[in-house]
């Protein structure tokens, strides 16, 4: 069966599933089996630590994925270094920044500028329809079913996801 969704058309992905950041086990390896198997992989940035090691994380993630897309991910406030890690996976060619738990206007407007797409995973609504609002291609809202860290304005999973795709344009 061939996936034909806003998601797949664009990611570029086979099927429209989006792997976790999942801190300190979304390394290379990880993404790129995701990836290799059709659905869109997630290198978590702060899994390599160093913008060198992302860059050679990277290389090897895209080998492993046998060429298929995957993302990047930087979770504002936790991934060291962010700014050179964003510069690195934009020098690398990664197709897809994600930013994840605080405001990432700012690396998003980057990461559009150099070409990318820049998904924005958020807890809430609110703050989903901001990113949309700032360029964001496609959202993921966590909800109180989610690991990670929590707002008091989260909803459960069918809450929001049923009143977000009533405001939302992006794919959620």
């Amino acid at each position: 069966m061939e996936w034909k969704t806003r998601l797949t058309g664009l990611l570029g992905c086979k099927y429209p599933i989006l792997q976790g950041a999942y801190a300190r086990l979304g390394d290379w390896k990880f993404a790129g089996a995701v990836s290799k198997a059709g659905a869109e992989g997630c290198l978590t940035a702060s899994t390599s630590r160093t913008p060198d090691k992302l860059r050679e994380d990277i290389r090897r993630c895209r080998d492993a994925s046998d060429g298929n897309p995957f993302s990047v991910n930087l979770s504002v406030g936790f991934c060291p270094h962010i700014d050179e890690m964003l510069e690195v996976a934009l020098e690398e060619g990664v197709h897809t920044i994600e930013t994840a738990a605080y405001n990432g206007d700012k690396y998003g407007r980057r990461a559009k500028e150099a070409g990318a797409k820049w998904i924005h995973k958020t807890a809430t609504i609110k703050h989903a329809l901001h990113a949309e609002e700032q360029g964001a291609d496609a959202v993921i809202i966590v909800d109180l079913e989610g690991i990670g860290f929590k707002n008091v304005s989260q909803l459960p999973t069918m809450t929001t996801t049923t009143w977000a795709v009533k405001q939302l344009k992006v794919p959620l």
